[in-house]
């Protein structure tokens, strides 16, 4: 109960929702029953300070869900920033792009529907900032696509890096797959990461 207590309280220490996030978060939660797959404030918070402080133009997102960090990252982009991002449930697409049309610089975002694993291999940029919350299971695969498409001084950004605290025994594949990435993310020389305990674990780590 203590912890729910913090995070409640630390969450409302971080940025104020827009009017749209709001509305995403409402839909989220009256129209699919695991609302919490949204990635919340303090995620969402985080991926924005990152993106401001480190003056990120060009954000890759795997795993969109309904859009969320999506339009909190394309919130705080430059002018000439842009956010792509990668989905292939229609439903959450469906959630999302219903609140994407109405900002005012949905220019900003790109989504390319679709399965993510087989999207990542076509695109032909490199990025800034690249959130990963997709297939858990396919993250040590991901890390693997992702390295080179980041750019040096970039952030990879990977949530559920807990995966509910299963990470510490992996008893299932998502926890084995996950404990793998953090281990191949770690032993990188030209990954520099930090783990945090915000929510279920994010690791970030910066492309030396």
């Amino acid at each position: 109960m203590l912890y729910n207590d913090i995070e409640h309280y630390s969450s409302s220490f971080c940025f104020d929702e827009s009017e749209i996030l709001k509305a995403i978060r409402l839909a989220t939660d009256s129209e699919l029953n695991y609302a919490d797959m949204l990635s919340g404030k303090m995620v969402a918070g985080l991926l924005r300070l990152l993106i401001q402080t480190g003056g990120y133009e060009n954000i890759l997102e795997i795993g969109m869900f309904t859009g969320y960090a999506t339009l909190a990252m394309a919130e705080v982009l430059p002018e000439n920033g842009k956010i792509t991002t990668l989905e292939m449930n229609k439903r959450y697409y469906d959630i999302a792009m219903r609140h994407f049309n109405q900002f005012d610089n949905k220019n900003k975002i790109k989504v390319i529907f679709g399965n993510a694993r087989e999207s990542c291999l076509e695109l032909d940029e490199t990025y800034d900032l690249i959130f990963l919350d997709a297939d858990k299971q396919f993250y040590p695969e991901y890390f693997n696509i992702l390295k080179p498409k980041l750019n040096k001084g970039g952030i990879l950004f990977a949530d559920n890096v807990f995966w509910s605290g299963k990470v510490l025994d992996q008893s299932d594949r998502k926890s084995k797959a996950i404990h793998q990435f953090n281990e191949m993310v770690k032993a990188d020389a030209e990954m520099e990461p930090l783990m945090l305990t915000i929510r279920d674990g994010v690791l970030i780590a910066r492309k030396r």
